[in-house]
């Protein structure tokens, strides 16, 4: 049975400032032209591909590594700033139909601070998309949302009450010519842009953030990249092997309080079936990831797994209505 009033939130834009970052992304999906227009329209076709898939409202946001590509601080504000406001004037005609997410400048935590709080409490943005690491003006190498400096960021989104997604980035240089040699065809959306965000996440939970600030709520997409079907393994060998971890409770603990998922462009039925096992249809979230992937394919793959309708009217729209207070 069709769902027509589903939620989607992890649906991408771009706008002219950011199209040579996502080009690469289409190369052979087809003809650039078509794409091009595909990811810069909000208000015009997407509303007729989101009637058609029967989808009632999406959560937009900037297509990664957007904000999070910049080195230069100066520049990282200045482009957020300019991006938020943008999206706001586009969408703030169509309430009933688009919300947001903020981009913000991670470079520096007090500039992520300002920025988001400013698109909660102006523009009435649920939350911000990170685009995983970022690399700073200065620094030789990736810096990840564990780090200590973040932690006045976290401590504000933990008062503000809004969730994070955390989104994957194209992986640095220097790790995808040692890790894909001769195999980049694997090195984004086949393979290493969810290990390398799951492993962000990992990275979150060791360093005990959530037990620091546990209010914090933070979205994982594409099936919860690889981590609900790794969590038995992953929690055995920190109990048996603790080393430097950090966390305090069992690692599921935080799967089950701190963290929501998305399906987004992970149409599998047995892949849901396990995170359900381990997380419940509570915590999970229907999302399509267009235009990297089609909303009709979601939508059609969703709205026939065979499922109970109170599982799919959870998982289709009242999580998202409840964790985002739409």
């Amino acid at each position: 049975m069709k769902m027509n009033n589903k939620i989607a939130l992890e649906e991408h834009f771009a706008t002219e400032e950011f199209l040579e970052d996502v080009k690469p992304y289409f190369i052979r999906e087809g003809t650039w032209e078509i794409n091009r227009d595909t990811i810069v329209d909000i208000t015009g076709k997407r509303l007729e591909i989101m009637d058609a898939a029967g989808i009632e409202m999406t959560i937009l946001s900037l297509s990664s590594p957007a904000i999070q590509g910049f080195r230069k601080l100066d520049d990282a504000i200045s482009a957020a700033r300019r991006i938020n406001d943008y999206l706001y004037n586009v969408i703030r005609d169509h309430r009933d139909r688009f919300a947001a997410f903020a981009a913000v400048p991670t470079q520096d935590a007090q500039a992520a601070i300002d920025e988001l709080t400013r698109c909660v409490k102006e523009y009435d943005f649920k939350g911000a998309l990170i685009n995983g690491w970022c690399m700073p003006e200065g620094e030789d190498e990736p810096v990840y949302l564990d780090d200590e400096r973040y932690l006045p960021f976290w401590a504000a989104v933990e008062e503000l009450g809004v969730p994070i997604y955390l989104h994957p980035r194209p992986t640095s240089k220097e790790v995808a010519n040692f890790e894909f040699k001769n195999h980049y065809w694997m090195q984004n959306a086949a393979w290493g842009w969810h290990m390398q965000t799951g492993t962000h996440v990992l990275r979150l939970i060791g360093s005990g953030l959530f037990d620091k600030y546990p209010k914090l709520k933070l979205v994982i997409g594409h099936m919860g990249e690889g981590l609900p079907y790794m969590l038995w393994r992953t929690n055995n060998r920190v109990a048996t092997h603790k080393r430097d971890c950090k966390v305090e409770k069992p690692i599921p603990y935080y799967f089950n309080n701190n963290i929501w998922i998305t399906t987004s462009a992970h149409c599998s039925t047995p892949a849901l079936t396990c995170a359900m096992m381990e997380m419940s249809s509570d915590r999970i979230m229907f999302s399509t990831d267009y235009p990297y992937d089609t909303m009709e394919q979601s939508a059609e793959w969703f709205d026939n797994i065979p499922f109970s309708e109170t599982d799919k009217e959870k998982m289709g729209r009242l999580n998202a209505k409840n964790l985002f207070n739409l």
